[in-house]
């Protein structure tokens, strides 16, 4: 088990900013880790200051992550693309580019547009062949695209903001975590 002491030990070699994210995740520590972590941040003589330029990059950081993650989706000719050529080996160079970036809704989108475009191939591949309609293939799997962008728009971004919200408390938790913050640290320095 580990001991209070060797929360010390470890917490007096971590930065300020890891002592503060400790700290707003409160819920992800013990309690015992949470207040060995204030008590260090009030040895440091931590200023409301930085507190605040701390609270300031975690604004950017999240504004970020919803960039990624909500607003900057893949354009029209990267879901065209994905859609009709679907062979991972043509595709996996550009969706590595979307893993190394963390753009988790391209990445998404990308696998969601190959196996559409897979998937409709074969349906319409062999419901022409089967129904002798062969020539109209490339007509039917065109015309499947909007199907597919649909889908797309309604369904994977909606998912995307969901599981947001589940990882981000509201702004008013996180003013209510902040103002607590602040009243532990006045009652470790009196």
């Amino acid at each position: 088990m580990v001991t209070k002491e060797d929360l010390e030990k470890r917490y007096c070699n971590l930065s300020n900013e890891q002592l503060l994210d400790i700290i707003g995740n409160k819920f992800s520590y013990t309690e015992l880790a949470v207040t060995v972590a204030i008590e260090e941040i009030g040895k440091r003589k931590v200023t409301e200051e930085d507190i605040k330029l701390y609270k300031e990059k975690k604004v950017i950081e999240f504004n970020t992550l919803v960039q990624k993650n909500i607003v900057d989706d893949l354009s029209l000719i990267q879901k065209n693309l994905f859609f009709f050529i679907w062979i991972p080996y043509i595709t996996f160079f550009f969706k590595r580019r979307f893993i190394d970036d963390d753009f988790e809704l391209k990445l998404l989108q990308a696998n969601y547009y190959s196996w559409f475009g897979f998937i409709t191939c074969m349906i319409i591949t062999f419901g022409c062949t089967y129904l002798k309609l062969s020539d109209y293939n490339l007509i039917f799997w065109l015309l499947s695209f909007p199907l597919a962008y649909y889908y797309d728009e309604k369904f994977n971004r909606e998912n995307q903001i969901r599981k947001l919200q589940k990882m981000f408390p509201t702004s008013n938790e996180e003013i209510d975590n902040e103002d607590e913050l602040f009243e532990k640290k006045e009652d470790i320095t009196t």
